[in-house]
C-alpha cells in the first residue's frame, strides 16, 4: 500500500480536510475523502485495474494517480463546489479567489483547459519519510505540456503537522536540468498526523508532493 496524501484546504470561513489513499493492489481502488469539522462530506473512488493488468507496475505510476485525484478535489472545493451560493456580491468573490492572487486563479483555469505549459513535479521514486531517519529525496521540475526542464524554480521541504506549525526543513533552486535533491533528519517523533511537503515555485506555477510520515 502507498503512502497517501493529506491536505487542509481553507476554502471561505471553512476548512476542508482532503485524504486520499491506495487501498493496495488487492483492491486496486484510490479513495479521497474530504471532511469538514470531523465529518465526511463526500467522497470519490477510482479504481486503477488498467495499471495492474500487465502485471507488475511501478509504484509511481500509482502514485501520480493519487497525486492526480487529490489535487481535482482540492480545486473542486477552491472552485467553490461545496459553497451555498452567497447573496452578497463581496462575499461572492471573496470565495471565488480565498488564498490565491488573481493572476494565480487565471493561470490554473487556463492549466484545466489545456493552454498553459506550466509547472509540474516528478518523482525518481516515491517518498517514503521515517521519524527519526534521513529523508533523501531527488526530485525533477518541468513543464507539463513540452516537458522542458524548469531552473531556478524555488524548492521548500517542509513537516507539517495537525497539532503544530509547519516547519521549514530544506530550501533550495532547480538546476538547469531542473533537478533538485536533499537530504534533511526527521525528528524522532512528533503529535498529531504528520507529513513532509515538497513544493516548487516558478514563473511557469507551483506544484507540490506531500507523503505522511511513518512511524
Amino acid at each position: 500500500m502507498i503512502t497517501g496524501y493529506n491536505t487542509d484546504v481553507r476554502h471561505g470561513n471553512r476548512v476542508f480536510h482532503v485524504q486520499t489513499e491506495d487501498k493496495g493492489l488487492s483492491n486496486p481502488k484510490i479513495e479521497t475523502l474530504i471532511y469538514v469539522g470531523g465529518e465526511i462530506l463526500d467522497n470519490f473512488r477510482s479504481g486503477y485495474d488498467d495499471l495492474i493488468a500487465g502485471g507488475a507496475v511501478p509504484e509511481t505510476l500509482i502514485q501520480d494517480r493519487m497525486n492526480d485525484q487529490h489535487k481535482t478535489v482540492i480545486r473542486d472545493i477552491k472552485n467553490g463546489k461545496y459553497d451555498t451560493t452567497p447573496q452578497d456580491a463581496e462575499l461572492s468573490e471573496a470565495q471565488m479567489f480565498p488564498d490565491r492572487s488573481l493572476d494565480q486563479a487565471i493561470l490554473e483555469f487556463l492549466q484545466q483547459e489545456g493552454d498553459v505549459d506550466t509547472v509540474e513535479l516528478v518523482l525518481d521514486e516515491p517518498m517514503k519519510p521515517t521519524f527519526g531517519a534521513t529523508f533523501r529525496f531527488k526530485i525533477r521540475a518541468r513543464l507539463c505540456i513540452s516537458q522542458n526542464p524548469v531552473q531556478g524554480a524555488d524548492v521548500t521541504v517542509r513537516l507539517v503537522s495537525s497539532l503544530k506549525k509547519a516547519t521549514v526543513l530544506l530550501t533550495g533552486r532547480t538546476d538547469p536540468e531542473g533537478v533538485f535533491s536533499g537530504e534533511v533528519a526527521l525528528p524522532l517523533s512528533q503529535p498529531g498526523h504528520c507529513a513532509i511537503v515538497v513544493s516548487c515555485a516558478s514563473e511557469s506555477g507551483s506544484d507540490e508532493f506531500r507523503a505522511l510520515i511513518a512511524a
